[in-house]
Parts: structure tokens; sequence; C-alpha cells
């Protein structure tokens, strides 16, 4: 699957610092200073279960994991409310138009990963130029097909791939999709 997409010169989603503040919250650049946070936030049994967050969880490692994937055009960055806390994490793969979201267990239920996504998503199609995302949510997912929905994304007819997650196991994914809008003129 091609990514429609037209990267502006003007914005490279990979460079430092990356601060995006909107929908009442703030994504940034992870910290050394966040890895207390971390192991709150990412040691969950169902975000290993639902994405390729390995547990246990490794802080100093994921942090690590982070730094290289930005060198691979791959941006996470925290979720907060004001550019404090993480609270959680949204990612964009660049060259593919694939986002991902995980918020930590005590964050959950305040809106934080529609909310995130809606930011990742206004960012891409206004600043990079995309006019197409994708999601990957496992199967049977709920809450995440709720965050999706929320933010605008529908279920595709794309095949359902199969991936491991941060357990080991194999796991069905679904492909949803985010299209911009039909302007005229």
């Amino acid at each position: 699957m091609s990514c429609e997409s037209t990267i502006s010169p003007a914005v490279d989603p990979t460079a430092f610092p990356l601060v995006l503040k909107g929908e009442g919250i703030v994504l940034r650049d992870w910290h050394d200073a966040d890895l207390p946070s971390m192991p709150g936030l990412f040691d969950a049994p169902d975000i290993a279960a639902n994405t390729d967050i390995p547990s246990p969880f490794d802080a100093d490692a994921f942090l690590g994991r982070i730094r290289r994937r930005r060198a691979q055009g791959v941006v996470d960055l925290a979720v907060t409310r004001d550019g404090g806390e993480p609270l959680g994490l949204v990612a964009l793969h660049v060259a593919t138009g694939m986002l991902g979201y995980a918020i930590g267990p005590a964050h959950r239920g305040r809106g934080m990963a529609s909310r995130s996504l809606r930011l990742m998503t206004a960012f891409c199609h206004e600043e990079l130029g995309f006019t197409r995302l994708r999601l990957s949510i496992v199967q049977g997912n709920v809450p995440s097909q709720r965050v999706a929905k929320s933010a605008g994304y529908l279920r595709s007819d794309d095949d359902v791939v199969e991936r491991t997650n941060g357990l080991g196991q194999s796991k069905l994914l679904e492909t949803w999709h985010w299209l911009a809008p039909v302007t005229s003129g």
C-alpha cells in the first residue's frame, strides 16, 4: 500500500525539538527526565498485548528505541497536558503515514488518545501534506476502535495483517484509515 503524501520541505517532523499544541494537550519529544514515568505508562498487560511495546518493560531500552526510531523516520512524542508529565505516546511513521498511540492506564477515560490522534492527524495533513493516514488495530481492541472512530478514522477493507505484539504473541491487525476531506476548487 502506498502512502499518499507530500512532505513539506519547510517542516521536518524528525527534527528536534518537535512540539504540537492543540486539543487541550501538548505533544512533545521524550526526555531523559521522563524515564521514571515510563514504567507506569507502558508496563501494562493490555499495552503489550495491543502494541509492540515489550513486556517486561525496560524504560532505558525504550528511550533508546525511541531515539533510534527517530533517526529511521519514526517520530514518537510524549502526550502531556501542558508539556510536563508524560501521560502516553503518539507515533508517526513518516514514510508510510502509519500512526499509533498508547495512553497509560491511570490516564485513560479522559479523551487523551482521541485528542492526541486528532492533533497528530491535523499536523500530518496540514503541515506535512498527508491525504491518507493509517492505524493498525488489534482485532477485538474495542477501546482503540472507539478512539479511531472519534478521530475520524474508518475500518478499511485492507487485508488483515499478522504481527507480533510486545508479549511475543502473534496478533491480527486491522487497518483503519483517515482520508483528507475533498475540497472543491
